[in-house]
């Protein structure tokens, strides 16, 4: 069912799973479940009436529903799973998540939403600092079941003033790679592409969103997001690991 453009009450619980998260050089992030219930609003029709004392009936007002969206509310305080998807001007290997859309009809995207979380692999490791100074964020055209690097048709890197980036909380408790017992601040972000991009009907396509940080001493990592197809993708050292999670975006 195309779940693009319909409204329809929704309500998933998802279960605590051992899910890993590998950064690069780094060992496991361990990721988890989470408990999220997303509702839209159901749209309605009124019928007009045939008896001239009958007053016309107003429809309730309805939800404009994205094109794609995935994103979690800001007053979720289940668990999080996240991958690292950073460019770190150290010399080390960049690190890239993807996640892939197809809209049922052709749209342009001019306003692109995201989550994620900050943490340091460090036992008992506080809240750090967010440390990128930049966010890319490009599109690229499928090719069997993984995005096409070398056609890419979009990107462009935005500063962190241009994302306006916005603290939600921080939680305590969590795995960063091998460290138990850290605090991840998470934010969220939104963009207006510099250039818009149309999206064909019926076609697949992939989003990767990435920071630009010093290193991998601290990780931003783009987090779970509501389901969509349960598949994203992170490409580290020309090997793609595939997670049975969507991240959190929205595309409008």
């Amino acid at each position: 069912m195309d779940r693009l453009f319909s409204r329809k009450d929704l309500n998933r619980t998802f279960v605590r799973t051992p899910l890993h998260n590998t950064y690069p050089n780094h060992g496991r992030l361990t990721s988890y479940g989470a408990v999220l219930a997303v509702s839209a609003v159901l749209g309605l029709t009124a019928c007009g009436s045939d008896h001239p004392t009958t007053p016309p009936v107003t429809p309730p007002p309805t939800t404009t529903t994205p094109p794609h969206e995935t994103t979690v509310p800001a007053t979720n305080s289940g668990f999080v799973e996240a991958r690292t998807s950073q460019i770190v001007t150290n010399g080390q290997l960049p690190a890239q998540v993807f996640d892939d859309f197809t809209l049922s009809a052709t749209r342009t995207i001019n306003t692109v939403d995201w989550q994620g979380i900050y943490c340091v692999q460090q036992v008992n490791a506080p809240a750090p600092a967010p440390t990128a100074s930049s966010f890319t964020v490009a599109f690229y055209p499928d090719a069997a079941g993984r995005p096409n690097i070398a056609g890419r048709l979009q990107t462009s890197t935005y500063t962190v003033a241009q994302v306006g980036q916005v603290f939600e909380k921080n939680v305590g408790g969590l795995m960063c790679g091998t460290a138990a017992n850290t605090t991840w601040p998470f934010y969220r972000y939104s963009v207006a592409l510099a250039t818009p991009f149309t999206a064909a009907a019926n076609t697949k396509y992939w989003i990767s969103i990435q920071a630009t940080t010093p290193s991998y001493n601290v990780f931003f990592g783009w987090r779970d997001g509501t389901p969509h197809n349960n598949s994203s993708l992170q490409l580290f050292q020309g090997v793609y690991t595939t997670y049975n999670v969507d991240r959190a975006y929205s595309l409008k």
